[in-house]
């Protein structure tokens, strides 16, 4: 159950704020927008991807890795998913980079917690 909990916790770190940017800037995320909010989006993405893994990782406590990478997942199954479900859509740039730079991004949140979390006891 904590296992489930952590992945669901990492995954809505990352979904809530992509869903509150776009919300904020009234942006369609399936809309080409100017490349200025496009690589800012996409690296504010980033770090709530990372930010997801990382906490998915602390809230598990064992396996820490395995949680980042479900996380990272998830990410990557339901952006192919909104590709796949909407064909018709002009741009699917949002869902790309999450694929891309964002799913990967989750795994280093974990890879950081777990190098965090050796440098604590080996400082002890």
């Amino acid at each position: 159950m904590r296992t489930f909990l952590a992945i669901v916790l990492g995954y809505l770190v990352f979904a809530i704020s992509a869903v509150a940017l776009f919300q904020i800037a009234r942006v369609d995320p399936h809309v080409q927008p100017g490349a200025g909010f496009m690589i800012g989006s996409t690296l504010y993405g980033v770090c709530f991807a990372a930010a997801g893994g990382y906490i998915a990782s602390r809230v598990a406590a064992k396996k820490e890795l395995l949680n980042a990478c479900a996380v990272a997942g998830v990410i990557a199954v339901l952006a192919a998913v909104s590709i796949v479900a909407q064909p018709g859509i002009p741009s699917h740039w949002s869902q790309i980079a999450a694929i891309v730079l964002m799913a990967p991004s989750a795994v280093f949140g974990g890879w950081l917690r777990i190098r965090q979390k050796k440098s604590n006891t080996s400082i002890h």
